[in-house]
């Protein structure tokens, strides 16, 4: 689910809180109190539904609660003076007051062209054939590997390449990234053209 408010945006599959784009570093605890927050904003939430959604019923105190009510508040530039998104109704608990809109999915797609470039190929493959097609058939299972961790679908392939899309368009370049350093550690005898 994805819930934008102001110019934040709240991304629960992806666990990310977003402001204009840039992405927002959040503790585990302080992102599900505030998803928790969005999602119930019709009413308050007591001290008791946060313990029991946000820590599993574990007790925690009170400093440690506040603690993460206000990480929350500051990390949407709110804060306990203002209230302007979340309210806290003294004795009762909190709510998420803000104008929120819902979307199901993040519908928003780039496709990325992974190419392995392999330098001295016709060399190599002339030196050991079946070596260098194991060790190519390696280096594509690490990039399918790669391609799901980043949550993207491989949906052709030419060659030496394959076409994959992913939701945020800064993932291909990570997973790129990513790719190159393990399929380098992994197998520096197979030389990647910069």
């Amino acid at each position: 689910m994805l819930y934008s408010f102001e110019d934040f945006s709240l991304d629960t599959a992806r666990r990310e809180l977003r402001r204009g784009g840039a992405l927002i570093a959040l503790q585990p605890q302080v992102f599900d109190l505030l998803e928790y927050a969005i999602r119930n904003r019709d009413r308050v939430v007591s001290k008791d539904d946060l313990l029991a959604a946000v820590w599993n019923g574990r007790i925690v105190s009170e400093s440690t609660l506040s603690t993460r009510i206000n990480a929350a508040r500051n990390a949407i530039g709110d804060s306990g003076e203002g209230q302007r998104l979340i309210r806290t109704a003294h004795g009762k608990g909190i709510r998420f007051v803000g104008a929120v809109h819902e979307q199901g999915e993040t519908v928003r797609k780039l496709a990325a062209i992974f190419a392995a470039d392999v330098a001295g190929y016709s060399r190599l493959m002339e030196q050991d054939e079946i070596g260098t097609l194991r060790r190519l058939t390696a280096c594509r299972a690490i990039l399918d590997e790669r391609v799901a961790a980043y949550r993207g679908r491989i949906f052709g392939s030419a060659g030496d390449s394959v076409v994959a899309d992913f939701a945020s368009p800064s993932t291909p370049c990570s997973a790129r990234s990513r790719c190159r350093r393990r399929s380098s550690m992994t197998m520096p005898h197979v030389p990647l053209a910069r």
